[in-house]
């Protein structure tokens, strides 16, 4: 009998980096995938990015409608509770042996609650990682707490394992996989400067920065100038700029107030929801990643590509040589800018750290680990190690 996997998505960020894993469950005779559908995929702001699992031909069994469009703290956890409710006649229904989530969002933790109370394993990706922004971040304690109520661990690296068994997980449930986003980029074909001329425009044959800036929960005040400062230093310096719209997170608006005021000054170039192909050629040709994205840290050291993180999200987190945090400050940024853009020795210590998240074949480890698994009741009976 095949094992079912349910897995529960959220947004695109974190279904990207799903997705190969996703796929080689898909194509194994000895697994059956279903995929939950919920929040930012579902939603207007980010332009419907279940399109990009539909166009992947993955089998989606559910739809959860529970984002709120609204920029407030409480609208997050409302949205959350939305989801458990519809969350729990989904997993009813579908009895899955295994509910996998990955990192650090509400989708994780909400779905790991519930199929806790009703005794389905839960796979957790991601976990063991660890950020320490001044003034805290929800999604630190999310992360931890969706660890403990999981039972299967994959995770990036092996400082993750070892924060993951401190916590008292048995070792036979943690495992060493890397990152799937390393294998997203490793299986996407290369396309040539005139297929991405006219996809994106002239401007991808120009020097050109990308720009992915989310809202942080603990300072959502910070983010509009952060994103300011970003844009006015990145023209003084005569980059094109690829803009990427923000998570959900709470905050996000006034940041998608200020890409439109640079967009109708003709100042940048926006994308809600770039095919898969073509965003990871966006990123192969980019001179630097600039924001306070994930992707600078785990797949950009693959791609060679400079990062520059502004303000406080990400930081404590494990990089590369390849990153630069800075605050939001002008000066710094166009310090960083000129070592990310003209310093040959900087680019050759970047080259050196491409491997910092794993070598590209996350999925057949995974795969592999989740066919040899012991039965449910072996797999729901945690123990503590201390």
């Amino acid at each position: 009998m095949k094992k079912k996997i349910l897995a529960l998505t959220g947004i695109r960020s974190e279904y990207d980096l799903l997705y190969p894993l996703l796929k080689a469950i898909d194509e194994d005779k000895e697994l059956e995938l279903g995929i939950i559908v919920a929040g930012a995929h579902l939603s207007p702001l980010h332009n419907f990015s279940v399109k990009q699992i539909e166009k992947d031909n993955l089998p989606i069994v559910e739809r959860i409608y529970n984002l709120l469009y609204s920029d407030s703290l409480n609208a997050k956890a409302k949205s959350a509770a939305i989801l458990m409710q519809s969350m729990t006649q989904t997993l009813e229904r579908e009895n899955p042996d295994f509910l996998m989530v990955l990192g650090d969002r509400e989708e994780a933790i909400v779905g790991a609650i519930v199929a806790s109370y009703m005794n389905i394993p839960i796979i957790h990706l991601a976990g063991g990682d660890h950020t320490n922004p001044i003034g805290g971040n929800v999604d630190e304690q999310v992360r931890h707490a969706t660890t403990k109520l999981s039972h299967i661990h994959f995770t990036m690296r092996e400082e993750h394992t070892t924060r993951i068994l401190k916590l008292g997980e048995e070792s036979w449930r943690v495992h060493t996989v890397g990152s799937g986003g390393i294998d997203r980029i490793r299986v996407t074909p290369i396309l040539t400067k005139k297929e991405l001329v006219k996809a994106l425009g002239e401007r991808v044959l120009d020097s050109y920065a990308v720009v992915i800036h989310h809202p942080l929960n603990s300072q959502v005040n910070e983010g509009a100038h952060e994103l300011e400062q970003i844009f006015e230093t990145l023209i003084e310096e005569n980059l094109a700029i690829y803009v990427g719209y923000p998570n959900s997170d709470p905050g996000f608006d006034s940041l998608i107030k200020v890409i439109n005021k640079y967009e109708e000054k003709g100042k940048i170039i926006t994308y809600k929801n770039l095919d898969r192909v073509l965003f990871v050629n966006l990123l192969r040709n980019a001179q630097v990643l600039v924001g306070n994205s994930s992707l600078g840290l785990h797949e950009a050291p693959y791609l060679c590509l400079p990062a520059i993180n502004i303000g406080e999200r990400q930081v404590g987190r494990l990089s590369g040589k390849n990153v630069q945090f800075v605050n939001a400050d002008k000066n710094e940024i166009k310090r960083a800018l000129d070592r990310a853009l003209k310093n040959s020795t900087y680019k050759e210590e970047i080259v050196g750290s491409k491997d910092i998240y794993g070598d590209g074949y996350m999925a057949q480890k995974c795969v592999e680990i989740i066919k040899k698994l012991p039965n449910r009741e072996v797999v729901l009976a945690k123990k503590m190690e201390y």
